[in-house]
């Protein structure tokens, strides 16, 4: 592809070379016996005496693990880091009677604890405590990509305001291309077809954890604050990019304060880029943030993750813009003259959204939006990766997802009736997905390195 305008050429050799990707995993801890373990915190504890810098942390519930890497311009890195990580981490848990559970929800019934820690008390209040378990169910992954050069301040960890700068516009359109492909994203990675013993949806998790009235479920946890979790609308310009973050800011302040007026809300959040929990996020880290995702076997996520950075790239690198346009629901991603064509925001929320929960490949439109964000992101992305994508492609050809095999296993097992799922069946469906983790984190290991020394 040409840049759009020769006088970026230079820029093109300078601004983004050193642009990053990182990614954070999410894990259930489980006992032996296939029951959720409230556990975590060993496991953490151990991993940090032994390697102190291994980025590993607690999450909101004493039940969930998560993983971290160290940010590279290479995509293979942070996965091998990543990798070596939970490798380490199921070695523990094997000395503790322990594992790690692959998927973003546990398919039986459990009661989860919360850990202690102002943020958490917070949103606690503000939510509800039925709801804030919620959040102790579900895990998930999120991707990092680099802002563009110069849009971002290090030192107050917030966007600056550009009036005039061609950087500014490849982060606005670098923003709408990963709300364009939540769906897609979110289908690749579905893995939640059960929550709390009941079939909801082929991705529960994103029901439960988003909900609102797109998605027809109002017991999500962000159901009545969709400014500050829900998937947003695509912004026109930076300067509404930055609106909406100050807006956002002033609701969340104006939550705390509803249910703790003593909060010192400056420090308890100290940048406006602390707030939201959105699937598409500006972090303070100075990335953009994909955080719409399910956990998944490492084979998958990894493919998708790959995917995602060269479309990035791609976008930054050559200038692309990505535009909106109404002939785009048929021609989804089509590139043409510089330009990446998306569809209007409100077909890829209230529609795509909703058919990637519920009906997956299964959805004829669902299934041809997949295959033409792959194939966009497969044409952009360096051969030697092939094998690492082939996940993703063999979802495509086959039109099945984790949460297709997911079901389709559990009811030959004779595990399911009416839907739901009881919890001695669960732990034994649970173990079944644990055991396979091993196998898959080795075999993606290895692809991974092959990569590398290409």
């Amino acid at each position: 592809m040409k840049l759009i305008n020769e006088e970026y050429s230079q820029l093109k050799t300078k601004v983004l070379k050193r642009s990053m990707t990182g990614q954070e995993a999410e894990f259930h801890m489980l006992d032996n016996k296939g029951k959720v373990s409230d556990r975590a915190h060993e496991v953490i504890q151990e991993l940090l005496s032994k390697y102190p810098d291994m980025p590993v942390t607690k999450e909101i519930g004493q039940n969930m693990i998560e993983f971290g890497c160290y940010p590279d311009i290479k995509t293979y890195n942070p996965a091998l880091n990543m990798i070596d990580s939970i490798q380490k981490a199921q070695q523990v848990c094997v000395e503790k009677g322990l594992t790690l559970f692959p998927f973003a929800t546990y398919p039986g019934k459990f009661e989860p604890k919360i850990q202690e820690g102002e943020g958490y008390l917070i949103k606690q209040k503000i939510f509800g405590e039925d709801k804030v378990k919620v959040t102790c169910r579900v895990t998930g992954y999120h991707n990092h990509y680099t802002l563009p050069k110069g849009v971002f301040d290090d030192k107050k960890k917030e966007i600056r305001m550009l009036k005039k700068s061609k950087l500014k516009r490849t982060m606005v359109s670098s923003y709408n291309f990963e709300i364009a492909a939540d769906p897609a994203l979110t289908l690749f990675t579905q893995c939640s077809p059960f929550y709390e013993g009941q079939n909801l949806a082929k991705d529960s998790r994103m029901l439960v954890y988003r909900g609102g009235k797109k998605l027809k479920y109002m017991d999500g946890v962000y159901s009545r604050l969709q400014q500050i979790g829900g998937l947003p609308p695509y912004k026109q310009t930076g300067t509404d990019i930055f609106s909406s973050l100050n807006k956002r800011w002033e609701r969340w302040e104006r939550e705390v304060k509803r249910v703790s007026p003593q909060t010192d809300f400056d420090k308890l959040y100290p940048h406006k880029l602390d707030i939201g929990w959105n699937p598409v996020k500006l972090n303070k880290h100075g990335t953009l943030e994909q955080r719409g995702m399910d956990v998944n076997f490492l084979s998958i996520l990894i493919g998708v993750g790959v995917l995602l950075k060269f479309s990035l790239k791609t976008i930054q690198r050559e200038f692309v813009e990505v535009l909106p346009a109404d002939f785009a629901i048929e021609e989804a991603f089509k590139i043409e003259n510089g330009m990446l064509y998306i569809p209007p925001h409100s077909y890829v929320r209230n529609k795509l959204q909703y058919w990637s929960a519920y009906k997956g490949y299964a959805n004829k439109e669902m299934y041809n939006y997949a295959k033409r964000f792959f194939n966009f992101a497969k044409s952009v992305t360096p051969a030697r990766y092939n094998k690492i994508v082939r996940p993703v492609y063999d979802m495509i050809d086959s039109k099945t997802s984790m949460s297709d095999k997911i079901l389709s296993y559990a009811k030959g097992k004779g595990y399911v009736t009416e839907g739901r799922i009881n919890n001695p069946e669960a732990a034994q469906l649970a173990l079944y997905y644990s055991d396979m983790m091993p196998k898959d984190l080795e075999e993606t290991k290895k692809k991974l390195e092959k990569v590398s020394v290409v």
